[in-house]
């Protein structure tokens, strides 16, 4: 079985008051027999700790059994992690040496191998040419190849006209589908076996096309590309890759040493020196932790009120009891941080975080900050973040865009709007303008029938209408059109009811006339 972040995690989680847990780091080039002299010092160490004593012992059965089953592998090391009154018997090959040691403390030693996993985090790599490409998964103790894709890509040749750009245009696409499907291969491998980094090697072309191509978690973990020849053996590729992520590797220990150094410089979201990272961890508002890894920094743990902290002081600063034991603070600090979700970063000694103590973390939030106050500053960033969301989802402004999206908002939002005094306004000049159109279908007058005649003139109310939104507000009230329609028909009643008595008295007067004449 490997050892993982998960592993790593569950067993930070054990932990008791007192020295119950035994950790044995054994090199392959080391014999078993070289333990025995620690386990005896160990033995004379709990001499006056009866119950830390038969925990010993007692793990010391479970360790001898574990080295039984599990040996180291070559130029590795193997772990063993015991503890029988929490009922753990672990043991895991590593895959490089780590220093034999024997360690007898309140929680499993998990520094040199969270180190190790740090040092050579698992990282994803892409060969590309315009033919193949091929995927490799590397882990500390493994290389698998996960998969290839046929590219068939044409190469660049040299012709003229049209001839040219529609040959360059096929091959355009022609590589855009080919790293489209390399980069969805790489992002099922992270979903299947999540990495750290991503390096990609190859052609230029190719290699640009698939780092375009990339969706956004990937291009986070993308670490650095180079050109590697062709003829490049698969180890050799292999080599470069790993050169690549350790690169990568130095650069994310520097970006976060210069994080820190700016919060501490500025906001103060940085803390510096053992006491006060280990205050923060203890509080959860780290965020990641830059440790020298040649630092031994001494620590303090209380039996009775498992109180953990710096120094080697011969009673607890929190409950005063003189039941206290030494502890080692970076393996305390770095168990409080894989506990929290805090990453954890070993690098070689440098000034500058020599001088802040050997070890420096960068903050979720100030050390300083109320309790109320950081739910305040949550708050605040919570509605910052949605409010980017908002506005990364709006359509884009152009007019284009607005035409488009205009009919369907204003259907929707209109109708929830409809009791704000602004619509009768709209929708009065409708009922007003319609004593104008009656001049209009004086026309059908060669038609004297009023009841032909009346159906035509009630229709045509609503055309004259000077504006579409009118006709919008009208169809959305459907009470005021029969009172517009209503309103016009009264009044056209008497004119047409004068009309026909003047062609009677016409027709009268004609008839008299023509009699006179007569």
């Amino acid at each position: 079985m490997t050892l993982d972040a998960d592993h790593l995690r569950a067993l930070s989680d054990l932990a008791g008051p007192e020295r119950a847990f035994l950790t044995v780091y054994l090199d392959a080039d080391d014999e078993r027999s070289v333990l025995d002299e620690r386990f005896a010092r160990v033995r004379s160490l709990l001499a006056d700790q009866p119950e830390e004593t038969e925990h010993f012992e007692q793990n010391l059965a479970v360790v001898g059994k574990l080295l039984d089953g599990q040996s180291a592998p070559a130029g590795g090391a193997v772990v063993a992690f015991a503890g029988w009154a929490a009922d753990l018997a672990k043991a895991y090959p590593l895959p490089e040496p780590v220093g034999t040691r024997v360690w007898m403390g309140d929680a499993p030693y998990v520094r040199p191998a969270y180190e190790l996993l740090e040092e050579h985090e698992t990282f994803a790599v892409a060969v590309v040419d315009n033919t193949s490409a091929k995927i490799y998964y590397v882990a500390p103790d493994e290389v698998d190849e996960e998969g290839s894709v046929r590219g068939d890509v044409k190469n660049r040749v040299k012709k003229g006209g049209w001839s040219q750009k529609r040959y360059a245009r096929r091959r355009e696409k022609q590589i855009e589908q080919y790293a489209a499907e390399i980069a969805g291969d790489l992002q099922a491998l992270d979903h299947e076996r999540p990495f750290s980094r991503l390096v990609l090697l190859g052609s230029d072309e190719p290699v640009r096309a698939v780092e375009e191509a990339l969706a956004t978690p990937l291009q986070d973990k993308l670490v650095g590309t180079r050109a590697v020849s062709a003829d490049a053996s698969e180890d050799q590729l292999l080599d470069t890759a790993a050169e690549v992520a350790e690169a990568g590797e130095r650069q994310d220990e520097e970006d976060l040493w210069v994080a820190i150094r700016e919060q501490g410089v500025g906001p103060g979201l940085a803390a510096f020196g053992a006491t006060d990272v280990m205050e923060a961890l203890r509080q959860a508002r780290v965020e990641a932790v830059l440790v020298d890894r040649e630092a031994e920094i001494a620590g303090t743990k209380c039996r009775t009120c498992e109180h953990v902290a710096h120094g080697t002081p011969d009673t607890c600063g929190v409950c005063g009891s003189s039941d206290v034991f030494r502890v080692d603070l970076v393996e305390a600090m770095t168990e409080q941080a894989v506990r929290t979700g805090a990453e954890v970063d070993f690098t070689d000694p440098f000034p500058a975080l020599t001088d802040a103590g050997g070890v420096a973390a960068l903050l979720r939030y100030s050390l300083d900050e109320s309790h109320g106050e950081q739910e305040e500053r949550e708050r605040l960033e919570r509605v910052e973040r949605e409010l980017a969301e908002r506005e990364a989802a709006a359509p884009p402004a152009g007019d284009g865009a607005a035409a488009e999206t205009a009919p369907p908002v204003d259907s929707e939002t209109v109708p929830p709007a409809e009791p704000v005094t602004t619509e009768p306004v709209d929708v009065e000049p409708v009922a007003a303008e319609p004593p104008a159109p009656p001049v209009e279908p004086a026309p059908p007058v060669a038609e004297p029938t009023p009841p032909v005649a009346e159906p035509p003139v009630a229709e045509p109310a609503p055309e004259p209408q000077p504006a579409a939104d009118r006709k919008r507000a009208a169809d959305r009230a459907p009470a005021a059109p029969p009172a517009a329609e209503e309103a016009p028909a009264t009044a056209r009643k008497p004119a047409w009811a004068m009309l026909g008595w003047i062609l009677l008295a016409l027709l009268v007067i004609a008839v008299i006339v023509l009699l006179a004449v007569g």
